[in-house]
């Protein structure tokens, strides 16, 4: 085949968003006003491949373009200096990048089988935030605490039995709280349950959520007021050790709750209590101590990304240099999750990441072969001995008279 002809696989992570789609989604007329050669989408691509290989920092990024002969040719741009990223990535607006992040959450939701965790329920959404520390002195815009500055990252998931899809995010000084942003975060959708923690505990919000038939999931605070109103038979063989109707709060301080819940009491993997309430009286109390678990996709989402790409450091210090890397991060990870869905490869992310980084700039039939190369070893590795067919063997020996081996000091009954 024509080396000119050859889809190379950086062509084939971007095709969902292609220059022309990009400026469509953006929608800003004049970005590229008096850029020569150096524009918005070039910027936009070099970042994804920052964001795969994880660079360290725009230097690295610079250096990188100019001793990769096939970056230059896909990029068709030979050297960028790191002042001209640095410039390129303070002067670009946030906005424009979450725009092609929630362009690209509609897309994977569309490519998404349905798979319904359980009965009687469509989405199960993961409602939390992840923050990402950082110096006081060096990012003052993002104060958190007196010696103390950060990001907060307030994120929307959707949990299949195959995926973690972020589907809404937020970016924020930490300063501002988990509750604070629920009303962002939570939507009106019939048969979703929203899962979240105790940091987005409102009773007031509560009742406007059972007013308006939105179900919820969430942990309760240790001091809360309880009323109890009927209590059903525990079953602790599933876990169930309390299942009640309740009314949280009280009246001297106004926080009583005008409609009531149900609380559950389960058990951890570690054996502590936790405390659930809900507004799902249709669900069996073993299927919300079930669903509750699924909050920790969420965790292991924010731990991926802090783990496998460049945000817990940032390439520069102004408000637009941060927030672009993260959106630009999150928009890695989409793109990658669609890589996935399209070849329908059932192994890790992880994998795919790593695929990308050996293949990017290589034909895309490399990619797709290292995707799904086979293990050269096909040993079933180190097994355990099975005592009790030993000892059985041992038995029958002895039953039937043959013992004589048993006087030979170099005889090991263990090693038959």
């Amino acid at each position: 085949m024509d080396k000119d002809n050859i889809k190379f696989t950086i062509k084939e992570l971007l095709d969902v968003i292609n220059e022309e789609k990009f400026y469509d989604l953006i929608k800003i007329s004049d970005i590229d006003k008096y850029v020569k050669k150096f524009t918005a989408y070039k910027f936009f691509q070099l970042m994804i491949v920052a964001q795969i290989n994880q660079m360290e920092s725009l230097t690295r990024i610079s250096q990188k373009l100019k001793n990769t002969e096939e970056m230059q040719k896909n990029f068709l741009i030979n050297e960028i200096s790191t002042s001209q990223l640095s410039r390129k990535q303070r002067i670009l607006t946030p906005e424009m990048f979450e725009r092609i992040f929630h362009y690209l959450v509609r897309v994977i939701l569309a490519r998404t089988k349905k798979q319904a965790i359980i009965r009687n329920i469509g989405k199960l959404y993961v409602i939390d935030s992840s923050t990402m520390s950082m110096c006081l002195s060096q990012y003052p815009w993002a104060s958190f605490r007196k010696t103390k500055a950060g990001v907060r990252l307030h994120l929307r998931v959707v949990v299949t039995k195959n995926e973690i899809i972020p589907d809404k995010a937020i970016l924020l000084p930490a300063k501002h709280a988990d509750r604070t942003q629920m009303d962002e975060l939570v939507e009106i959708e019939p048969d979703a349950i929203y899962l979240f923690d105790r940091g987005y505990v409102d009773y007031k919000k509560f009742d406007h959520y059972c007013l308006k038939n939105l179900r919820f999931i969430t942990r309760l605070k240790k001091n809360a007021e309880i009323e109890v109103l009927n209590q059903q038979a525990p079953d602790p063989e599933k876990l169930i050790f309390k299942d009640a109707e309740v009314y949280l709060g009280n009246h001297v301080n106004g926080t009583k709750m005008q409609h009531s819940l149900r609380l559950i009491e389960t058990k951890d993997q570690d054996g502590k209590t936790v405390t659930i309430v809900t507004n799902c009286f249709d669900l069996t109390a073993k299927e919300i101590a079930d669903l509750y678990r699924y909050r920790w996709k969420i965790e292991i989402f924010f731990k991926w990304m802090k783990q496998h790409l460049k945000i817990k450091t940032f390439y520069g210090k102004s408000e637009n240099a941060v927030y672009n890397q993260i959106w630009i991060a999150l928009i890695t990870y989409c793109l990658q999750v669609l890589m996935k869905l399209k070849y329908h490869y059932e192994g890790s992310l992880l994998n795919v990441q790593r695929c990308l980084v050996d293949c990017l700039f290589k034909g895309l039939n490399a990619f797709i072969k290292s995707l799904f190369r086979k293990p050269k070893r096909t040993s079933k590795g180190r097994r355990p001995n099975d005592w009790d067919r030993q000892f059985n063997f041992i038995v029958q020996q002895f039953e039937e008279g043959e013992v004589s081996h048993l006087d030979d000091l170099t005889y090991d009954p263990l090693f038959i």
